[in-house]
């Protein structure tokens, strides 16, 4: 038997994957530097490392309490029932956390390898927070209704995701981000690519459940309100997926969703060929209803499309759609219609035996159009005259041209764009997979574990300090020369580079059995026959298309060739399955639309999506997240749970409530009266607590989004010079959520908009599904109210319809109106028409009358508080008296199991998380004011205790996520606990107070210690930048100061994070120029040596970094260039010369570390001949660099005036010139303008050789430029 303990331990649990699979997505933080993928996974990890001291307490328990099983340790044994490493996945995971473990161990870098990057702190700690979460979910998930709670959480998240990526498209996102988020959306993961990985994988799951929710509609007698409910909010949720998915213009995401969504609806169409009633062969009157209807279809639609847009452009509307637009919109309308015609007929129960083959011809048109597209360019030159193939050349052709879908004409284009740029890191990478030598340390020393490296990789987020070695300098003319590539863009070379082989074969291990035994769980892998095939023809094709690519492009594209090899095969199989799968007499089969099975499908195909969009991008905090998840969902689903029978799940369901069955002709009737058990000893409904857990989850939800939301942006002119002037907590809380700053701060109530759809989506799908399950049970019967109660519950009805008339129609009529009183006014005609709809049922007195007064009134009730805190107050008052009036008079008791906990989730979700988001104001409003001090107080202590200040903000968040998930385990426990009659060895208890210590000290040091720097680290940059801006106007003294003040921050921020070399690069940095900016000598020699000791310790962490090792040989040419003449002029500039070579033995084909290291020679040494040779050595290995051209020309012209012999001063004129029209021709390249002060330079040269008209032409040449510096001679 089970303790209070166990119980609280379980619902802890539960409450962290929940809050996991919601923040990671969501939660992003404007106030530290990097925003968005250290932060969530900072909060990740802080969340897994409580689980993991959770889930230790939860396996001790029986161990202190003495009721240990005999076979309590059978599941680690290698053989066996029990043993985990004969299930699913297992083995492939655990070898994966090996294999990272020993990588680790002997990585390049082994600290980075352990905790992260500072850019995407994807380390091995990060990994094994991924598979704690998955281990946890696979080890204590055993009811059904856990994973539908789960899958909600998926779909919620994703519409809050989805909106913000509107608000950005429609450019009313008011956070100014620094890229453009109207063309292309980032939402809450920062960048376009991120947010399409993300979408997809929530997408397949967002059909699942509307495929169920139809389902159920359709077979069920009576209409099940919890359904249609369900299916609107799913399809409203797929829709704005799909729009923003489109907006992110991502190749990667939407070959992936194609594909995941070909593969959901294949396996799912032959599920009901195999359904359906009749038998037998295909007719051949089938076969050519399937093909007629898809080619028919198409072109059908698309001539209808095609009429009618061109029509409408005809006339002079729509200009948009003009041209080539035109025909594309056609297309695409003619595939997305004909793919509607498939479903209507689906649920019309037509076609069954025959819809999966109009599937395939329509997936294989679609795959033919798509390398046609890709070939158009070179097909328009052959085929363009062919009156039947020309058109549709021509067409294909013209619409590469076009915005977003032309992205997709241009898979194989290498020669520019990402694409070159994938290319060229390819190139690099290759370079590394060859281990031709071992990589070489700034101390001289050489990789000691070289010889590992094909077996283990470099290690975890090695890439960024491996890769300079390799690097391609053709990736500085098209990314900036400062950005070295962190990752291939491509999983296949990524898990090479950093886990090496072994990684690599691992996590094709997993990803193969993932597909493996989903398909064997859905029956499309049926014996031992279908597995070889399955595996034969995956495998296969990943040899053959990898050996054709390497043939026929170059190894560059085996990263991609491999992986869609295998998917190639996968689909192969696909189609095989579909053309001989037989009709089976067993559950599985016989209802298709069962829940298990619609969600196994949606998680396999999410999965397919998955691989393949991170052959094209990376893997992401939440999409690395989701798939460990979902790996977890599909062992549970698919193997656990109807392995163990469902023994364990019934026993807990009948503790509580319980759960319809899916697979049933269900009554309607008989389902209403079915009501949740009362949690014995406690006298209170079995839904309370998990009621107010899922209140306290979407409390969270509308929290995060507020705080991420919540700054304070001043006017122009605006300043705060006493307490008075500071704005309330209201105040900034209004702004932040209702005035758009780039727009002139302009009222936007659109940001709000979001948040409070996203609640009322989150509430009616949590609420529906409940009751679907039986957790909530609508009334059994309609309690028609006598005619004079219902004219009583009229009343208030009808004056809060007068009331909203009144306040449309009788308030001020401004001219323009804004857009939050468009809003306001929009809310009261549609509440008016509420109201209006609840007097005449009243009055009316239908039976359902008395229902559909409450649900208004709870409408009302609830949206008081939106309508309250958006600026009017008083109506949100008479809102909620009135409504709640409304309710008091209609309520039924059977109500108190549906809408009184519909009512307390939507009530506690919002006033939690508004609240939370009020107080992040005040917090804003204390940062504002600043903290206390004194008149004596140093500037630099108090710009510290400021940055502190911000670093708080995420303490808080951080308390508020762990405060709401000790509450959400308490609540989610709640009825278990109530009957438990053990509360738990002492042992177990001060385990788990021992563990949550420790488990909090190590949160601080290893995740909130690291956003915190990164915050401080931020209000640093401020300082920073104004102290370079005062040198540059010549406030030396106030530039003085400055640097003091950043100085003082970026010491405060390595204080937080004292092994992250990021923040000793610019700490060294300041100190260098502030060394230069003083007159007194000593206290310049001072910050020269305490600059060189924070870049030493920074180089000491992270060895391979070339920053570290350039900005050292930087440092001593300044610390040269200060004692000219000293005895220790000659020391400094052998130490710079040492530290540009060990700089250029970690990257040899950096142009500007060689180009430096020619100015110390030409500079310092005043050496021309070997300045010049270094110069000729960056330009053979970059040639690319136009300042390297210049810097040639430059030096051979200033050496020139130093030879006596004029023949070779003339020489050296001549290679002046041509360097300079190197430089030019460079820019010419990339599309750049013309330098005018090269043209005048080359026209000069000119002048000293005598060549006057060919200086004439170099000063024409440059007067289109500029006309001020061209000689008037």
């Amino acid at each position: 038997m089970k303790s209070k303990l166990a119980y609280w331990c379980d619902g802890a649990l539960e409450a962290s994957w929940l809050l996991a699979i919601i923040l990671v997505p969501v939660y992003f933080n404007i106030h530290s530097d990097r925003v968005f993928e250290p932060d969530k996974l900072t909060l990740l990890r802080s969340l897994a490392l409580l689980m993991a001291a959770v889930w230790l307490v939860r396996f001790a328990e029986p161990l202190f309490s003495g009721n240990r099983p005999a076979d309590y340790f059978a599941w680690l044994r290698w053989r066996g029932e029990a043993s985990i490493w004969q299930m699913p996945f297992v083995t492939a995971v655990a070898g994966i956390v090996v294999v990272y473990l020993l990588s680790t161990l002997f990585s390049v870098t082994p600290r980075t390898s352990w905790a992260g990057s500072y850019q995407r702190l994807q380390g091995t700690y990060t990994t094994l927070a991924y598979v704690v979460v998955f281990a946890v979910m696979a080890a204590t998930i055993r009811e059904r209704s856990q994973v539908q709670r789960l899958i909600t959480a998926v779909i919620v998240t994703s519409v809050a995701v989805a909106l913000y990526a509107m608000l950005q498209h429609f450019d009313a996102d008011p956070l100014p981000w620094g890229g453009d988020t109207v063309r292309r959306v980032a939402g809450h993961m920062g960048n376009s690519i991120f947010i399409g990985a993300y979408l997809i994988m929530a997408m397949p799951l967002t059909l699942s459940r509307i495929i169920h929710a139809f389902a159920n509609i359709l077979r069920d007698e009576d209409l099940s309100y919890a359904d249609v409910v369900r299916s609107s909010v799913y399809i409203f949720a797929l829709a704005i997926q799909l729009i923003a998915l489109y907006w992110t213009q991502s190749r990667g995401p939407l070959l992936g969703i194609a594909i995941a969504m070909y593969a959901f609806v294949l396996i799912l169409l032959v599920a009901l060929r195999n359904a359906a009633p009749e038998r037998g062969r295909l007719m051949l009157r089938e076969l050519g209803l399937a093909i007629g209807l898809v080619l028919a279809g198409l072109v059908g639609y698309f001539v209808l499309l095609d009429l009618l847009i061109n029509g409408l452009t005809n006339s002079g509307r729509a200009q948009s759609l003009a041209g080539a637009m035109s025909s594309l919109v056609a297309f695409l309308g003619a595939v997305g219609a004909l793919v509607v015609t498939i479903f209507i007929i689906l649920a019309a129960r037509r076609g069954w035996r025959w819809l999966w083959i109009s599937w395939i011809t329509l997936a294989i048109i679609l795959a033919g159009w798509l390398v046609l597209f890709n070939l158009s360019g070179e097909l328009v030159e052959e085929s363009g005259d062919s009156p039947l193939l020309g058109p549709v050349i021509t067409s294909l052709s013209e619409w590469r041209d076009l915005p977003a879908v032309g992205r997709f004409g241009r898979l194989l284009d290498a020669d520019r764009g990402s694409g070159r740029v994938r290319v060229l890191i390819w190139e690099g990478v290759i370079e590394m997979l060859s281990y031709s030598q071992p990589l070489t340390f700034p101390d001289g020393g050489s990789d000691p574990f070289h010889f590992l490296r094909p077996l283990l990789g470099y290690g975890p987020e090695s890439m960024y300090v491996a890769y300079n070695n390799f690097y391609q300098p053709e990736l500085a003319t098209i990314e900036a020369r400062n950005a070295t590539p962190d990752r291939s863009h491509n999983e296949t070379f990524d898990a090479l580079v950093i886990t090496g082989g072994l990684g690599f074969l691992f996590w094709q291990a997993l990803y193969l059995s993932v597909f493996l035994f989903g398909f064997r769980w859905l029956g499309v892998i049926r014996d031992r026959r279908d597995r070889n095939l399955f595996l034969g023809l995956a495998i296969a094709g990943a040899v053959i298309l990898g050996a054709v690519f390497a043939v026929w492009r170059g190894p560059t594209y085996l990263g991609v060739a491999v992986p869609f090899g295998g998917i190639a095969g996968v689909v192969l199989y696909l189609i095989y399955y579909a053309l001989v799968a037989r009709h089976e007499e067993d559950s599985l089969v016989a209802d298709p639309f069962k829940a298990d099975r619609l969600l196994l499908i949606g998680l396999l195909a999410a999965m397919l999506g998955h691989y393949v969009e991170i052959h094209f991008g990376i893997a992401i905090a939440a999409t690395r997240l989701h798939f460990f998840v979902y790996l977890a969902v599909m062992f549970l689903v698919g193997y656990l749970l109807p392995e163990r029978g469902l023994t364990e799940a019934i026993e807990v369901k009948s503790e509580t409530t319980p759960e319809p069955e899916d697979n049933s002709r269900r009554g309607r009737r008989g389902s209403r009266r079915r009501r949740p058990a009362i949690a014995r000893g406690t006298g209170s409904p079995g839904w309370i607590g998990p009621v107010i857990a899922i209140g306290l989850l979407l409390g969270v939800l509308v929290g995060t989004m507020g705080y991420e939301f919540m700054t304070y942006a001043t006017r122009p002119g605006e300043s705060f010079n006493t307490i008075a002037d500071v704005p309330t907590a209201a105040e900034i809380f209004y702004r932040s959520l209702f005035i758009d700053p780039d727009k002139n701060f302009a009222e936007s109530p659109f940001l709000f908009l979001m948040m409070m759809f996203t609640w009322l989506l989150a509430v009616l799908a949590f609420v529906s599904e409940m009751t679907r399950d039986g957790t909530l049970s609508l009334p059994s019967t309609l309690h028609r109210l006598k005619p004079r109660d219902a004219q009583l519950a009229a009343i208030p009805f009808v004056l809060l319809l007068v009331v909203s008339v009144a306040a449309r129609f009788m308030g001020g009529r401004e001219l323009a109106l804004s857009p939050l009183q468009t809003l306001g006014q929009g809310f009261l005609v549609l509440w008016g028409a509420m109201c209006l709809l609840a007097v005449i049922y009243l009055f009316l007195g239908r039976d359902i009358a008395r229902l559909i007064a409450g649900v208004i009134g709870l409408i009302g009730f609830l949206f008081a508080i939106p309508v309250s805190v958006a600026g009017a107050p008083l109506y949100g008052l008479i809102l909620a008296t009135g409504c709640g009036a409304a309710l008091y008079l209609v309520w039924d008791n059977q109500w108190n199991d549906f809408l009184a906990p519909a009512g307390i989730i939507g009530l506690l979700s919002l006033m939690v998380g508004l609240a939370f988001t009020y107080y992040q104001a005040y917090q804003i409003r204390l940062s504002i004011i600043g903290p206390v001090v004194t008149a004596e107080t140093p500037d630099t202590v108090r710009r510290v205790m400021e940055a502190d200040q911000r670093a708080g903000f995420v303490t808080i968040f951080y308390i508020f996520v762990i405060l709401a998930l000790l509450v959400m385990a308490t609540m989610i426990a709640r009825p278990r606990m109530a009957r438990a009659k053990l509360s738990g060895p002492t042992a177990s208890l001060a385990q788990l107070g021992v563990s949550l210590v420790v488990v909090f000290i190590l949160m601080g040091v290893t995740n909130l210690s690291v956003v915190q720097a990164d915050i401080i680290y931020k209000w640093a940059r401020p300082w920073d930048q104004q102290a370079v801006a005062s040198r540059s106007n010549g406030d030396i003294a106030g530039s003085l100061g400055l640097w003091d003040q950043a100085i003082a921050i970026y010491e405060h921020a390595i204080e937080e994070a004292p092994i992250e070399d990021f923040y000793y690069l610019f700490l060294g940095r300041a100190y260098l120029e502030k060394s230069a900016t003083t007159t007194d000598t000593a206290e310049s020699e001072r910050l020269l040596a305490t600059a060189e000791d924070r870049l030493l310790e920074a180089q000491r962490i992270n060895p391979l970094n070339t920053d570290h090792t350039a900005n050292l040989a930087r440092l001593h040419s300044r610390w040269a260039q200060t004692s000219p003449g000293s005895a220790d002029f000659e020391l400094h500039v052998d130490t710079a010369e040492r530290y540009y070579q060990s700089a250029l033995d970690l990257s040899p084909n950096n142009s500007v570390i060689w180009n430096e290291y020619a100015q110390l020679y030409l500079g310092l040494r005043g050496d021309c001949a070997g300045a010049l040779a270094i110069f000729a050595q960056s330009l053979e290995v970059d040639p690319f660099y136009e300042d390297t051209y210049i810097r040639t020309a430059d030096t051979y012209a200033t050496c020139a005036d130093e030879l006596d012999d004029e023949a070779a001063r003339d020489e050296y004129y001549i290679d002046a010139i041509e360097n300079y029209r190197g430089a030019l021709d460079q820019l010419a390249a990339r599309n750049r303008p013309a330098n005018p002060a090269l043209l005048l330079q080359i026209g000069q040269l000119y002048r000293l050789l005598g060549e006057y008209e060919l200086a004439l032409a170099a000063f024409d040449e440059a007067l289109p430029v500029t006309n001020s510096a061209v000689p008037e001679w």
